[in-house]
């Protein structure tokens, strides 16, 4: 399984947020679908009696296009693009919107080779490059997608697609190329959270200690605060994905993994700006490295920081239940309510509150990028 696909069930090369179609949008998004259906009657009777209506052709293809009707859609695109002495900038803006059509029907080569044709005619739109990129994301051509996100100047989107590539050189076995690339990634965008997990992680597999050593600290320093959490996530196992935080961790971790966390933990003490999230993932590596009593020592320091921090709460609870002598039947129930309470999901988005057990880069939901955040209290 790919890098990315591992943080995310659903597919990582989830589209940027598409361009509004402007003017064209007449109903509201909560109309319901009968009001649509009755708009498109209406205007499909304005167009029969007036065929020069070219604004009202466009917006009738976005109607059908929102009801899924495609070809329809299509058909309407195309009769504006055939008409003698149509102005190229409704050409460019019927083939663009054909273009979207096509996405939406799922006929990729066809919405490529529209909206080609409509950057032929007006240049590098930004919203025909959107979603051309888009586009070449999902069909994993991850460096042409970086180079049309390098069109946009848009620099965390290229060096995203970036790191894909070279994770997939890392997997053809094409060491060198694989690290060229993510040096162009991380030179595009220092603070690329995916570029430099993929470096550490790559590193790791290599048991390149010595260089792990180096770059972690750089890493911390580099990404944005609020996202250094990942750094530690995606390193915690071999593979970039965390372990599963449904099943409690191994603490019998092998010595060659204890020496990178212990890597870490040197990093972590030596951080000026030690952040309540952090404060967690150090109590995780040092109950990793078997120091259990240091580790319960971090737990409460996160609390101290946040006494809402449930997942702190939880793992002081498991320290504590080992000092305690309870009956069997009490520490079955207690032991059912635990492991109900590690399946909580630990992420969120910022943006629309969708919540997941993965790491996630982009959001499946809303597509924003980096609005991954650490799910520190309940009800956030």
């Amino acid at each position: 399984m790919s890098f990315f696909g591992l943080f995310n069930k659903k597919n990582l090369s989830a589209p940027a947020p598409r361009a509004s179609s402007g003017s064209f949008s007449l109903l509201k998004p909560e109309s319901g679908l009968a009001d649509t259906r009755a708009a498109i009657d209406e205007l499909s009777q304005v167009v029969k009696d007036n065929p020069e209506a070219v604004e009202i052709y466009l917006a009738l293809g976005n109607l059908y296009r929102s009801q899924g009707e495609i070809e329809r859609a299509a058909q309407i695109r195309n009769s504006l693009i055939v008409r003698p002495g149509l102005d190229n900038s409704i050409k460019a803006r019927a083939l663009y919107e054909l273009g979207r059509d096509f996405m939406r029907g799922g006929f990729l080569d066809r919405a490529v080779s529209a909206f080609e044709k409509a950057r032929e005619i007006v240049g590098d739109s930004p919203d025909i490059i959107r979603e051309l990129a888009s586009l070449a994301a999902g069909g994993r051509e991850f460096e042409k997608a970086a180079h049309l996100y390098s069109n946009l100047n848009m620099p965390m989107q290229e060096a995203h697609y970036l790191t894909r590539a070279a994770e997939e050189n890392f997997d053809d076995g094409a060491y060198a190329k694989g690290y060229r690339t993510l040096k162009k990634a991380l030179k595009t965008s220092g603070g690329s959270v995916e570029a430099w997990l993929l470096l550490l992680v790559q590193l790791k597999a290599e048991d390149n200690l010595r260089e792990f050593e180096k770059k972690f600290p750089e890493a911390l320093g580099r990404v944005p605060q609020e996202l250094r959490f990942v750094l530690v996530e995606g390193v915690l196992a071999d593979s970039p994905v965390s372990r599963d935080p449904a099943t409690e961790e191994n603490d019998s971790a092998s010595e060659r993994d204890r020496e990178f966390y212990r890597v870490m933990l040197k990093a972590l003490e030596g951080t000026t700006n030690l952040d309540v999230t952090l404060c967690y993932y150090g109590a995780r590596l040092l109950r990793l490295c078997g120091e259990d009593e240091q580790a319960r020592l971090w737990l409460e320091k996160t609390l101290v920081l946040n006494q809402d921090f449930w997942l702190a709460r939880l793992e002081l609870f498991q320290h504590a239940k080992k000092d305690q002598t309870l009956t069997p039947f009490f520490t079955n129930q207690l032991d059912f309510f635990v492991n109900v309470a590690r399946r909580i999901k630990r992420f969120t988005c910022s943006g629309c509150g969708l919540k997941g057990d993965r790491v996630f880069f982009v959001c499946p939901k809303c597509h924003s990028w980096y609005s991954i955040t650490f799910r520190k209290e309940l009800n956030q």
